[in-house]
This record gives C-alpha cells, sequence and structure tokens, in this order.
C-alpha cells in the first residue's frame, strides 16, 4: 500500500511539472524556457505536447523554480490592499490558481492517506475542495451557525481579541477518531480561526496531518506553532506584512 502511496506521489508530481510547463508556455516562447530551466526546446515541447513525462529529477527542478520565482509573484499581482486590508478574491476565487496551488501543497506536504479536510467558511472552501479532490478526501465545513436538521455539534470559539470572537461548528461525527485530518485557509491574520480548527481535530480525537494558509499576517504562523506546540507541519505561502 505505502508502495502504491509512493508511485501515485511520483506520477503526481510529474504531471504537476507539465502543467507548470504549459501555464509558463503561454507567457513564454520555448526558447526564452530553454533558458528559464535550462532544457532544450525540443524536450521541452515533447513534455509540453504530452508525448513523454520528465523524470523525477527535471520535474523537481521545475517544480522548485515555478514555486520560488513565478508562483509567488503571480498571487502577489493579484492581491490589492484597500484602506489597510488585504483583498484577496481574485486569488480565493482563481479555480486554475487554486488547483495549482493545491497541487502544490499536496506535492510540498508529501501528503497521502488524508481522510479529512478541515477549513473555516468561507474563504478556506474553494482550496480545501481542490485538495479534497486531489486526495479524494472528504471536506468539512467549520462554519459560524448550526445547520438546520443537525442534533449534536462540536463548537469552538476563536478569540481575537478581548471582546472580539466567532463560534465555529462542525455536525459531531464529522470527524471521526483516527482520521487524517489536514487543514487549510485562505489567510491566518491572528492564528485564532486556525487554533479553533485544531481543537476541533483535538476534541474528535482525530490526527492533524498538517495545517496550511496561503496567506499569513506577520508572525501568526508562528504563534500557531507555539500556542499549540504541533508536531506536524505549519506554513504558508505568503507572508503579506
Amino acid at each position: 500500500m505505502a508502495e502504491d502511496m509512493s508511485s501515485l506521489a511520483e506520477v503526481r508530481k510529474r504531471i504537476l511539472a507539465v502543467d507548470i510547463l504549459r501555464a509558463l508556455k503561454s507567457n513564454y516562447s520555448y526558447a526564452q524556457l530553454s533558458k528559464l530551466i535550462d532544457l532544450p526546446p525540443t524536450v521541452l515541447s515533447r513534455y509540453i505536447n504530452g508525448h513523454m513525462l520528465p523524470n523525477s529529477e527535471k520535474s523537481e527542478k521545475i517544480i522548485d523554480l515555478f514555486k520560488e520565482k513565478y508562483l509567488l509573484e503571480i498571487i502577489k499581482a493579484k492581491v490589492t490592499e484597500v484602506g489597510g486590508a488585504y483583498i484577496l478574491t481574485q486569488v480565493n476565487y482563481d479555480v486554475n490558481l487554486q488547483n495549482l496551488i493545491a497541487r502544490f501543497i499536496i506535492h510540498e506536504f508529501e501528503l497521502a492517506k488524508i481522510d479529512k479536510v478541515l477549513t473555516a467558511a468561507t474563504d478556506g472552501i474553494p482550496l480545501a475542495v481542490q485538495i479534497g479532490n486531489g486526495l479524494g478526501a472528504k471536506i468539512v465545513v467549520a462554519k459560524k451557525e448550526r445547520d438546520i436538521g443537525s442534533i449534536e455539534f462540536l463548537e469552538e470559539r476563536a478569540v481575537f481579541s478581548p471582546v472580539l470572537f466567532k463560534t465555529f461548528y462542525i455536525p459531531k461525527g464529522s470527524i471521526k477518531p483516527r482520521d487524517q485530518v489536514f487543514i487549510v485557509d485562505d489567510i491566518a491574520r491572528t492564528g485564532a480561526t486556525i487554533e479553533a480548527l485544531v481543537r476541533l481535530v483535538e476534541r474528535s480525537k482525530a490526527r492533524l496531518a498538517g495545517i496550511f494558509t496561503i496567506f499569513s499576517i506577520d508572525d501568526s504562523v508562528q504563534k500557531i506553532k507555539r500556542n499549540l506546540k504541533l508536531k506536524c507541519r505549519v506554513e504558508s505561502l505568503l507572508n503579506l506584512s
């Protein structure tokens, strides 16, 4: 089983590298791509046109280059700031970009057996859906109101300040004991929402596989690690501070 998961991750990585090349090809010629990636144009053409897949080493090189030099710039260009507030709509609801981010996360975290992807309503849902689809995992959304028709809930309060808080609810049993749970959200501003989600996982007696946000503010990621003393990875793609 472990070997099958490893093989699947390898195929995902190689296909991701090809999709990255196709995305870059919309802005660069083969000659330009050849200089960027240090591969002959004829080889790049065979990858992009689906005649062959790059090997593991070349795939890693393509993925790392894109993450370091291009992905963050694409995301930054879609973020606007108005009156000190960050507007993330162009990132959160760009399906193609969300799909690419999700596949990066699956690759970066080396996610294999994930049972549930947990997020908070509402802006974390698009990324959670993309990651869930990529892993074949179910999505659990922590909402700010109880669903009509569900009798029992688990609830946790996210405290942002002494006078500001939100309560998040998930139906009891939506996360089962020993489930492997991956938490995602669009942004960690104070870390309070993520901390509430972690407590919901703990109360469900499930296992936390990792935490990812596209954006973070100030030292919110470090605060989450410090407050919760987590052993899993906690990462953000882009700090806006």
